[in-house]
């Protein structure tokens, strides 16, 4: 197992100028920000970054701006996952262009896509992307919920890597490490990361990681250490901010968090709506009591 994909990795999140075009200003910013917090890594146009609002263009314009703030600091994982397996693949050579660490990809929604075609799907990345490939298992969204045995299958491909994990069944994700122990496992939800270490997990991604990486990085850092108590302590922390987010929209809720910072991003992209005044007055209450002093 490569430790260079092991620990805390930011999913994230896409500024946008006044205009609504994609801000590589303040991504930059957003990158420095989470470098000196001491983040692992960063995984790249997956769904924080709003990727299916963007265009390819513009996916490909944030790979290109991260890869290039960050500058092989930390390790980079490009989310290029699509419903078309051609625009996949684009987005993948791409990538590799580039000399990120790895890809990613969602499996194919909308379409009740058969399991073959699923398959077909990632071994086509695989096969002409040279870059470790992550499957992202997000059954809740994508429609397809990646199984140990379709794991084992997908395990005869070299470039098989691993799996961001979004869900909260922690005995597949527990079956799927004990399998296939070399396999690299992110949990992927922020609220259940402590759960997931617990389960096996080798580390997380999430979109949380972007406004509360201290807190998280504790957690892990915890964990790692066997202070399971102290774990607790911060992943109860970090749910207290999690709960506010939620209750008034994730993204927009990080956004507005982080520009309590100073990095500006201007809301998403409709159809998300603006987050209420209500919601940004709680927020600054969670920033003040949990957030601040982490900094």
């Amino acid at each position: 197992m490569n430790n260079k994909f092991t620990g805390v990795f930011a999913a994230l999140l896409t500024p946008y100028t006044t205009d609504g075009k994609v801000n590589q200003k303040e991504l930059k910013k957003l990158v420095r920000k989470l470098i000196s917090q001491n983040i692992d890594g960063f995984y790249v146009g997956g769904s924080t970054a709003e990727t299916f609002l963007l265009s390819n263009e513009e996916r490909k314009l944030l790979l290109e701006t991260v890869v290039e703030e960050n500058n092989h600091e930390k390790t980079v994982i490009a989310h290029v996952g699509h419903i078309s397996t051609d625009v996949a693949i684009d987005l993948a050579l791409h990538a590799q262009s580039l000399n990120v660490d790895a890809v990613s990809a969602i499996s194919p929604f909308y379409y009740k896509f058969t399991l073959n075609e699923i398959k077909g799907y990632y071994f086509d990345i695989m096969d002409t992307c040279n870059l470790p490939m992550f499957v992202y298992n997000f059954p809740d969204f994508s429609g397809f919920s990646l199984t140990n045995e379709v794991l084992s299958e997908l395990c005869n491909h070299n470039r098989l890597t691993g799996v961001k994990f979004t869900s909260s069944d922690f005995y597949q994700l527990e079956r799927m490490k004990t399998t296939h122990p070399g396999l690299v496992i992110w949990n992927g939800f922020d609220e259940m990361f402590l759960s997931g270490l617990a389960a096996g997990a080798d580390g997380g991604v999430g979109s949380t990681y972007n406004c509360i990486c201290p807190i998280i990085r504790k957690i892990y850092d915890h964990f790692k250490a066997g202070n399971i108590q102290e774990a607790y302590q911060y992943q109860q922390k970090a749910n207290h901010v999690i709960e506010v987010i939620s209750r008034y929209g994730v993204f927009a809720s990080e956004k507005t968090l982080l520009e309590f910072e100073g990095i500006e991003f201007n809301g998403c992209r409709r159809p998300f709506a603006p987050l209420s005044e209500e919601g940004r007055k709680e927020l600054r209450q969670i920033y003040d009591k949990y957030i601040l002093p982490m900094q």
